[in-house]
């Protein structure tokens, strides 16, 4: 007479273990962070890395009130990295940082089927004009973690002395990020860099690396 008692309590442990089980899966699958979509972020106030333009710590960019669209974004910092400091400044003691004049590039690096994010940007004298440009490139982003991640920095490999920086355009493929710069010759003028390069970085383990870059057009004599 004992025994089906037994069985009716042996069973009803073994329930309310699987209730307690998907109980705690629900709730850590409910404390993860919810998947990023890229395409909805706020870029006018992302934090670029410290890396991006010489300076002592990330850079966080503000949305200026004379900004032309919602993604470009600003900020300044100082000291003047001593990369820089050749350059005339006009008195302001720091380094004015720009981004989002072009539009987000979107791929998906990661090949995870998410979009990944490149985000243009400069380093600037605040001068206000193309000649003051220190140096150009793109912030690669990622969704992990649920906010915008810094994958690495894309700037170019191909930069002669004594000219403005070489500008970049970029795709976003799996496993890599083309890169085509534009460099400028000694004889060229702001508006039009005649020297034509293409890099290849890939990107493997959460790292992106440069390639060797291979210069298709010799700037204007």
């Amino acid at each position: 007479m004992l025994r089906p008692r037994w069985l009716c309590l042996l069973a009803g442990s073994v329930a309310l273990s699987g209730a307690v089980a998907g109980f705690g899966a629900d709730q850590a699958q409910s404390s993860a962070p919810a998947a990023l979509d890229l395409h909805t972020v706020n870029w006018a106030t992302v934090t670029l890395p410290a890396s991006a333009c010489g300076a002592s710590r990330p850079i966080r960019l503000h949305h200026p009130s004379s900004a032309l669209n919602r993604t470009e974004g600003a900020a300044f910092f100082k000291p003047i990295p001593p990369r820089f400091a050749h350059d005339d400044f006009y008195g302001k003691r720091g380094v004015t940082v720009e981004s989002g004049w072009d539009p987000v590039v979107f791929g998906d690096l990661g090949g995870n089927g998410t979009d990944d994010a490149g985000l243009v940007y400069n380093c600037n004298n605040g001068g206000g004009t193309a000649d003051g440009v220190l140096l150009e490139g793109w912030v690669i982003f990622t969704a992990r973690g649920g906010k915008p991640s810094v994958v690495g920095v894309v700037t170019p490999r191909v930069q002669p002395p004594n000219v403005l920086p070489t500008l970049v355009e970029i795709t976003i493929k799996p496993g890599r990020i083309t890169a085509h710069e534009f460099f400028y010759g000694a004889n060229d003028a702001t508006c039009c860099a005649s020297g034509r390069a293409t890099t290849i970085w890939t990107y493997a383990s959460g790292t992106l690396r440069p390639g060797v870059p291979v210069i298709t057009r010799r700037p204007s004599s």
